[in-house]
């Protein structure tokens, strides 16, 4: 089968995967049970597509090599040494994630509605946590490499993959509300540059997993402990 025609079906699938994760869905009867639900839909909508996709396309080294068909999007990006960007894109992160946490602290608010994931106490956290890692490593291979992949393969442009894929990605988070949606796609051009830049699939996935853990973990610990505080004090 022609390298394309079978991209043409995978990319069909994939799509349809897509549309799929974020479909009405019956509430699960403990929150224990909504986490694992969410986590078992990540993994069937994201991970499993990418690497059977992967491997019938002979691809699977994509997971640790930017694919050739990324090449043009990649020039049209400054020219920086791999490791100044790995340096500097988790330097910058753990800064953001720093001055996140001083405004959760003090009881500011996170960007857009966080939604029923967000963890209620604190033994809800490492949910939270476990949700955060969950979709970094399904959500990354899915949107930054194999949806650009399938389109440059079918249509030739990588640049068209990637705008789909945001766009994709952006309206996955709706839930999230309007400026919840626009802060996810910014998120999303911003990875996707990082991992044009450095070619690594890996750090894009720990950035994800970062920003995640501090929205899923981090904020709601201290946002409760701020309001703890307050509490006692009136």
């Amino acid at each position: 089968m022609p390298a394309s025609l079978l991209a043409s079906l995978l990319l069909t699938g994939v799509l349809a995967a897509a549309f799929w994760f974020p479909r009405p869905r019956i509430p699960a009867a403990t929150r224990a049970g909504r986490y694992r639900a969410w986590m078992r839909r990540a993994g069937m909508a994201f991970a499993l597509p990418t690497l059977v996709a992967l491997a019938l396309l002979g691809r699977l080294d994509a997971l640790w090599r930017l694919p050739v068909e990324f090449a043009a999007a990649r020039q049209r990006l400054p020219d920086m040494a791999a490791g100044d960007v790995i340096v500097g894109a988790l330097a910058g992160t753990l800064i953001g994630l720093a001055a996140a946490a001083w405004r959760a602290k003090r009881g500011g608010r996170p960007i857009g509605r966080p939604g029923s994931l967000m963890p209620r106490s604190r033994a809800e956290l490492p949910w939270g946590a476990a949700v955060a890692i969950v979709a970094g490593t399904t959500e990354e291979p899915f949107f930054r490499l194999l949806l650009p992949l399938l389109v440059a393969i079918v249509t030739g442009s990588a640049m068209a993959g990637f705008v789909l894929a945001l766009i994709l990605f952006g309206a996955m988070h709706r839930y999230q509300g309007w400026r919840g949606m626009i802060a996810s796609t910014s998120f999303g051009g911003v990875m996707t540059a990082v991992y044009l830049v450095s070619g690594a699939l890996w750090l894009v996935i720990a950035l994800h997993i970062l920003i995640d853990l501090n929205g899923l973990v981090v904020w709601p610990a201290l946002s409760s402990s701020a309001a703890s505080r307050s509490g006692r004090s009136a």
